[in-house]
């Protein structure tokens, strides 16, 4: 299992450090490729000093952002990463002042940069770093001028800032197209994976998680507890008040499961009037509690099996079992909560009982519950 485990990780680090490299040469071809293209592309001299001030300046600049890339393992480094992105149009209008301000078609770059930044991030996002390029560009080129403000071409300019405008409006309708987009798969994908009448998770989400949380609690040297409930005498109910009414029990008990449990568990309805709950980092003791809490809360409802006989309430029986204290298999934890279950019921139902007191505790007697 640690050998999964470590190809888990070894994957998303791997996925990871592809991102972030083609994202580290990208910006490397665009400072030591596309920025000379425009100097030659320019009127400006070759030798322009001011030029290649502003080049090394870049290059240590970009430098000091690849480190960042490269040591990303912090919250303070992801945040700063979104700062890169504003200093990137700083740099640009700077390469744009020294190139001949608005007569510079270097201003290009900054569609690269709003595209680049906001298809990761919210509209809202994308308007401001948007707001933010026209206005760096702006300034950089009015500066340019700024001895002889009669020979900026405003037109041109106000152009220029139209282009940039619409640049983030396209952006900004895909960022919203991919994320209805997005919202419509999660919806099918909540859909596949959720019981319709209960709203619990469903066997074959189950089936996926399983694994998943075998690899955390292995992982995080924590437990793993599978608590599994069966309405005791289900049939009996159904055959009494009808499936209308079966279907509301089960409801119900799945109602029940969500309000005595943690966000971070994981409830689910196994099948049938089978249920199963994946609850993280708890000892056993704490996670019978759980169940013996569950099982309380449907005995208090007081509904009964059988229309006219008061004397036999609605209840459930649990089987406890734990990973990996009862096994390093999870599929045979499943197995061994299966039989705590059926050995619950086997001595009077309407009881919790662990793996371990499978034949500890005697049998009862449930005569006034049923």
């Amino acid at each position: 299992m640690n050998d999964i485990i470590n190809e888990t990780i070894q994957d998303k680090k791997s996925k990871s450090f592809i991102i972030k490299k083609n994202f580290i040469v990208f910006r490397w071809i665009l400072l030591l490729i596309v920025i000379p293209v425009f100097l030659f592309a320019s009127d400006e001299s070759f030798m322009s000093k001011e030029f290649w001030i502003c080049f090394s300046s870049a290059v240590v600049y970009n430098s000091l952002v690849t480190s960042l890339l490269v040591l990303n393992k912090s919250k303070w480094a992801e945040r700063a990463v979104s700062i890169v992105f504003y200093m990137d149009i700083v740099v640009i209008c700077t390469f744009s002042y020294v190139l001949g301000g608005i007569q510079s078609d270097i201003y290009f770059i900054l569609f690269f940069i709003i595209a680049y930044y906001g298809t990761g991030r919210d509209v809202s996002d994308t308007v401001f770093i948007s707001i933010f390029a026209l206005l760096m560009y702006s300034i950089s080129s009015i500066f340019y001028e700024i001895g002889n403000l009669s020979n900026l071409n405003y037109l041109n300019l106000i152009i220029r800032g139209i282009f940039i405008i619409f640049a983030a409006y396209g952006i900004s309708g895909i960022i919203i197209e991919v994320k209805k987009y997005d919202e419509l798969h999660k919806k099918e994908f909540k859909r596949a994976r959720t019981d319709k009448l209960t709203g619990l998770a469903n066997r074959h989400y189950f089936d996926q998680k399983l694994e998943e949380e075998a690899l955390y609690a292995e992982y995080s040297r924590k437990p793993l507890n599978i608590l599994m409930f069966d309405i005791d005498n289900f049939k009996v109910f159904n055959d009494s008040y009808g499936h209308l009414w079966g279907d509301k029990l089960l409801a119900l008990f799945g109602d029940i499961i969500i309000q005595s449990i943690r966000k971070t568990d994981i409830p689910v309805r196994y099948g049938g009037e089978e249920f199963i709950i994946l609850i993280r980092d708890l000892d056993l003791e704490i996670a019978k509690s759980v169940g013996e809490r569950i099982r309380c809360q449907l005995e208090r409802q007081n509904m009964y099996l059988q229309e006219g006989d008061s004397s036999k309430k609605v209840t459930v029986s649990c089987g406890i079992a734990q990973f990996p204290t009862h096994s390093n298999d999870i599929k045979k934890v499943v197995e061994y909560s299966d039989k705590a279950l059926y050995y619950a019921k086997e001595i009077g139902k309407n009881v919790v009982v662990c793996y371990d007191e499978i034949g500890k505790l005697d049998k009862k007697d449930f005569s006034k519950a049923y």
